[in-house]
């Protein structure tokens, strides 16, 4: 079978899916198969499978048909500059996640001290890490299997200045941090049966916020005087709804919102010390 039969199979096969970039993943999924460039794919549309490499193309079709995430069966996900190993105990990072990363560099200096709670596959932590080796970085997680899948990412980029933790928020934190970041679970219980087949595969552990999704919000703000310094920052990742909600629980702190590509509110900032929005206006 050559490439282009492939392409053409596998848009019969989304043909009636939710998936909307269909031509997208059919050159992840044969790249990956392939174990070649995207940029091939098109040039080389001519080139033939082999019958090896075809069955394993029409596993993954059916697995995606079935709703299973395409980051969990080809086992990475790219994100921000780097290529991260997801499985399927992790949430898979998301593009809108990279505005964090952005609110993150922009504050940081140099010999920060950075907390990550809930750090799944560890690509906010390893991203920042990697721009800016001179920060001390600590992941924490109370899921063990995403703590081993942050210490497979921290060990392929041979991130020193990480350090993996297991704890329930800030249960095994015993100092005060510089910057404080999180993407907590943020859906309501109740929103969640109703969200896309291939995000149901996630973790429930990473999506379920409690009854309004503010639960793990509520539990980082009630103690973070305790963790973040005077002139700290907090950086939240919110759903596009709970802006308000975030800026009413964090009323003693300045607050700045920054939205996403989309137009959507996407990240919280907190400081109780000088903030300059002026930072942050090119987001």
């Amino acid at each position: 079978m050559e490439i282009k039969r492939a392409f053409e199979l596998g848009r019969e096969y989304y043909k009636e899916s939710e998936y909307a970039d269909v031509n997208r993943e059919m050159k992840m999924i044969l790249s990956g198969i392939l174990d070649i460039e995207e940029s091939y794919l098109i040039i080389h549309n001519d080139f033939d499978i082999s019958i090896d490499d075809e069955k394993k193309f029409f596993e993954i079709l059916e697995r995606r048909k079935n709703g299973e995430p395409l980051q969990y069966i080809l086992g990475h996900q790219f994100f921000y500059k780097y290529d991260f190993i997801v499985d399927e105990h992790v949430l898979i990072p998301r593009y809108d996640t990279e505005i964090s990363v952005e609110a993150l560099l922009k504050v940081a200096k140099a010999g920060d001290e950075v907390l990550e709670l809930g750090c799944g596959t560890g690509c906010v932590s390893i991203s920042l890490a990697l721009e800016c080796p001179n920060l001390n970085i600590d992941c924490v997680d109370i899921s063990e299997y995403a703590l081993q899948n942050t210490l497979k990412n921290v060990e392929k980029y041979n991130c020193k200045n990480i350090n993996v933790i297991k704890s329930d928020l800030y249960q095994n934190i015993d100092k005060k941090y510089d910057i404080i970041y999180s993407n907590p679970p943020y859906i309501p219980t109740e929103d969640i049966k109703d969200l896309q087949k291939e995000v149901q595969h996630e973790p429930m552990l990473a999506l379920d916020g409690g009854a309004d999704g503010l639960d793990i919000y509520k539990r980082i703000v009630k103690d973070l005087d305790k963790y973040l310094k005077d002139k700290g920052f907090l950086i939240l990742e919110i759903g596009y709804d709970q802006a308000n909600d975030l800026v009413n629980l964090l009323k003693d702190y300045n607050t700045c919102v920054l939205k996403d590509l989309s137009g959507h509110d996407r990240v919280v900032i907190a400081t109780k010390g000088d903030m300059d929005v002026r930072k942050f206006r090119s987001f």
